[in-house]
């Protein structure tokens, strides 16, 4: 658990139905990115060195990304939690914690 982890997030950022709203707490892709962090903050820490970071740059309209992103020596390592783009549908927060065990974990 000494390798720092990064989870990065890409949400939409215009609501479910991609019309802009006024405060981005609001948007259902928000609050479901909050629902993803605490769920696998619960999960990895203290254990893990972890970080989350919203993806920056533009967000792809309807999007729900989400990144498992570390370095070791000078390697760059990326896995794919969750794909709604890929799925069409927003990720359940718990089936990402188990990706997540799944990678971490690949003995278990």
């Amino acid at each position: 658990g000494e390798t720092p982890l990064v989870i990065e997030v890409e949400f939409c950022t215009h609501g479910y139905d991609c019309v802009s709203r006024g405060d981005q707490r609001d948007s259902r892709y928000y609050n479901h990115y909050i629902k993803v962090c605490d769920v696998l903050e619960q999960r990895l820490f203290p254990a893990w060195n972890i970080c989350f970071v919203i993806k920056r740059g533009r967000p792809r309209q309807g999007s729900f990304e989400v990144e498992l992103l570390w370095v070791v020596g000078s390697v760059e390592y990326s896995v794919t939690l969750a794909s709604k783009i890929c799925n069409a549908k927003f990720p359940n927060a718990e089936n990402i914690a188990k990706r997540l065990d799944a990678v971490l974990h690949p003995d278990m």
